[in-house]
């Protein structure tokens, strides 16, 4: 294998330049190196379209991985006129054993895999992100309307708590009212009982009155009877007298006194 450095020098068989491959023209993909970078100093080769000095380049692409050429110094992007690159003008270094190829082929293979791999998980990262984000867009809807809805529901309270204190304010009148009336209404029924004491009282004195007279009355009829019994023995007690004074049986002078008690 050549050395990577650019004043080293080995046999023909090792160093010479080799030819082109005319499969190969086409740039592959390239790495700094800093031992082998620069412009070709030697006014041979030049590229073949533009007739330019090449570039020192090292390949970073499959099995071409690590091998030197000298490549077309001009860029797509800057070289409109033309469109396009030479490619590579010629190769440094032969192409590797076929073992080392196969080992590169395999790098290559899992670096792409794995590049394939990245990508699938940054398209389901992509999918999950924009899975999250709408999930979160609803979210901040579904917040927004909460949040409404917490402030509709603060404002309602307030106006029910407005609304209660006034309700409260007329309740407390309307007890205040009730109060003031029951007070008026008991006093009254105080004056009434009052008044229905006072009533009994004078009843009761009526009643003792009428009893008075009805026992009064009583008395004097039983006077009145005891008085005709009276009379009826007196009336009885001077018939006898005098059938005693007639029949002459006792002394004249007390018949004479009983009868003048009697005519008393």
């Amino acid at each position: 294998m050549p050395s990577w450095n650019d004043g080293d020098t080995s046999s023909e068989d090792e160093c010479d330049i080799t030819s082109m491959d005319m499969a190969l023209w086409e740039t592959p993909d390239t790495t700094v190196e800093p031992l082998f970078c620069g412009q070709l100093e030697l006014s041979e080769p030049t590229c073949m379209m533009h007739h330019m000095r090449p570039i020192k380049c090292v390949a970073f692409e499959g099995t071409l991985t690590g091998r030197r050429f000298y490549g077309c110094p001009v860029q797509q992007e800057a070289y409109i006129c033309e469109g396009v690159n030479c490619g590579v003008t010629e190769w440094v270094d032969k192409p590797w054993h076929p073992i080392l190829q196969n080992c590169l082929s395999r790098l290559w293979d899992m670096y792409h895999e794995q590049n394939c791999g990245r990508v699938v998980d940054k398209q389901k990262y992509e999918k999950h992100l924009a899975k999250l984000k709408t999930e979160n867009d609803k979210l901040c809807i579904e917040y927004t309307k909460l949040v409404q809805d917490v402030s509709k529901m603060f404002d309602w309270q307030d106006g029910r708590v407005g609304h209660m204190d006034n309700q409260k304010a007329v309740e407390e009148e309307e007890f205040e009212k009730k109060k003031k009336k029951e007070v008026e209404e008991r006093a009254r029924l105080e004056v009434q009982m009052e008044k229905l004491k006072l009533s009994k009282e004078q009843r009761c004195i009526l009643q003792s009155q009428a009893d008075i007279i009805k026992n009064t009355r009583k008395a004097k009829k039983e006077v009145e009877q005891e008085r005709d019994l009276l009379k009826i023995e007196k009336a009885k007690l001077e018939h006898v007298v005098n059938e005693l004074l007639s029949d002459g049986h006792a002394s004249k002078e007390k018949l004479e006194k009983i009868k003048a008690i009697l005519d008393s």
